[in-house]
């Protein structure tokens, strides 16, 4: 599969996931056994488990948007960033913050690996600590 075929089912996916709940999407676009990278929380192992992960976000954030801002590929590797919104309506177990009803964002910097066409490794950094501060869990620095 070409690079530029991969970023368009990235893209897709990420769509059908995150906006409209289509978790069978990740079906096309994860290898089974794929691993989840996404400090500071742990490792997320098998397709099973990381729809059962993306699940539980989007059981607390509600209408949720993405907005990409670039995205690059050589070889077996694509690296993107974007920008995450919704808003706060539930609670996950990930992060067990009671609903606030706020809207919050997160940019996100993501770096994958492809194998057989499908993502084999991903390796996710985002500004959690910013995002926690919008939820009001953690000050405002200075």
């Amino acid at each position: 599969m070409l690079i530029e075929e991969l970023k368009t089912k990235i893209r897709w996916a990420n769509r059908e996931v995150w906006v409209k709940g289509n978790l069978d999407a990740m079906d096309e676009l994860y290898h089974a056994d794929c691993v989840l990278h996404s400090p500071p929380l742990p490792d997320v192992r098998g397709l099973d488990a990381v729809k059962e992960h993306v699940a539980g976000i989007r059981s607390a954030y509600s209408d949720a948007q993405i907005t990409y801002a670039e995205m690059l590929g050589e070889g077996n590797r694509i690296v993107y960033r974007y920008t995450w919104r919704a808003r706060h309506t539930g609670q996950s177990q990930t992060l067990p913050i009671p609903p606030t009803g706020k809207e919050v964002g997160m940019a996100k910097c993501v770096a994958v690996r492809i194998v057989d066409g499908q993502i084999a490794e991903e390796f996710e950094y985002a500004d959690y600590m910013g995002f926690l501060q919008q939820l009001g869990v953690v000050p405002p620095l200075g």
